[in-house]
């Protein structure tokens, strides 16, 4: 049963001075419909304030048009990762702009190219094949692959961020339904990020078979992927939910890229230092002294470290820093070499007082 807008709004007014305790949001957004999730929210945080973030991949219609029936002002997000299947996901989502009405749409995008991370990884010797294998794997990310890593936060999670700080972004929208990822089973209708917007869910509790119902009864210009991911025999499928866009180059089986997972708490002491995508980072130039004797540093102590260069990693540069290398570890930012040594204890033998 959804609840009428004086409910919903009822639900605003009580809820703005403790966002912390969800309890309440959530058996609201329970019992609203994903029309009414979307008003509610909109409500929350304000029409400006509220971004539809889309790949317009094989569902993006269900959000789309769900939007359009809320809350047409709502701005449209695409993320141009610059992935083979990039420009034709963003001519079909133009298309379906067209379909619902929606015309508030921008495009993020990063400053490098594609050809460029991979010279400049080729350069730190990161191939993608190239993994993390710590003796603690939990901790340190599970084995999982560093340029896919790296890549995502280039080309996905930093370009989404400047979007967000330019546009002053409260709270992002996303199609993201519980059985796509494990990850996604536990998420909330509402989630509120340490330092960054909020996240709603409208379709969380969405299965494929609403979702394709949806598409049907809307009229939905099909993705150019449908048919294959529908006729695709179960043993193929990578998930108990199968309707999602195919990107083998965009992320390993079961791992999230990172954009709609909740952001990790800041162990830095300072709220505004950048956190990035892998624990033990050195971001520096190849010829740096200073970044050599870092990585030596850390070698020489057993240290697993990635490699990161400046000029696809400037976001991790702290405002003010205006030398390499800047380090960090455990996701926290230690600084140049002397203050590495510092903090290892270690005498600093290139910096002369």
């Amino acid at each position: 049963m959804a609840p009428n807008l004086a409910f919903g709004s009822s639900f605003i007014e009580e809820k703005k001075d403790d966002d912390n305790d969800t309890a309440a949001d959530e058996s609201f957004l329970e019992c609203a419909s994903a029309v009414d999730r979307v008003r509610m929210t909109v409500d929350r945080f304000g029409s400006d304030s509220v971004v539809l973030l889309t790949s317009f991949g094989v569902q993006s219609g269900v959000m789309l048009s769900i939007v359009a029936e809320a809350c047409p002002d709502v701005r449209v997000l695409f993320i141009d990762t610059q992935g083979p299947s990039s420009q034709r996901d963003l001519d079909y989502g133009r298309k379906l702009l067209d379909h619902v009405g929606l015309k508030n749409f921008s495009v993020a995008k990063a400053d490098v190219t594609r050809e460029e991370f991979q010279h400049g990884m080729e350069e730190v010797g990161i191939s993608p094949n190239t993994r993390i294998t710590p003796e603690d794997t939990e901790r340190n990310g599970g084995g999982k692959n560093v340029f896919q890593a790296l890549s995502q936060d280039v080309f996905k999670v930093t370009p989404l961020k400047k979007e967000c700080e330019a546009l002053n972004v409260q709270c992002l929208l996303s199609g993201v339904r519980r059985g796509q990822t494990s990850e996604r089973d536990h998420f909330k209708f509402l989630q509120y990020n340490e330092g960054g917007p909020a996240k709603g869910h409208p379709i969380l509790d969405w299965s494929d078979t609403q979702c394709l119902a949806f598409l049907s009864l809307k009229g939905v210009p099909p993705h150019p992927e449908l048919s294959n991911i529908v006729n695709a025999p179960k043993n193929f499928r990578r998930s108990p939910s199968f309707l999602r866009s195919h990107r083998p180059s965009d992320r390993e089986e079961g791992r999230e890229c990172g954009i709609h997972v909740q952001e990790e708490k800041k162990s830095s002491k300072d709220s505004k230092d950048p956190v990035p995508a892998l624990p033990n980072i050195v971001v520096g130039k190849v010829k740096c002294k200073f970044c050599i004797a870092a990585k030596e540093l850390l070698g020489d102590l057993g240290i697993e470290y990635v490699e990161a260069p400046v000029s696809l990693f400037p976001h991790l540069i702290p405002a003010g820093t205006k030398t390499v290398p800047v380090v960090y570890l455990d996701k926290q930012l230690i600084g140049g070499y002397g203050k590495l040594c510092e903090h290892l204890n270690v005498e600093d033998t290139l910096n002369t007082k």
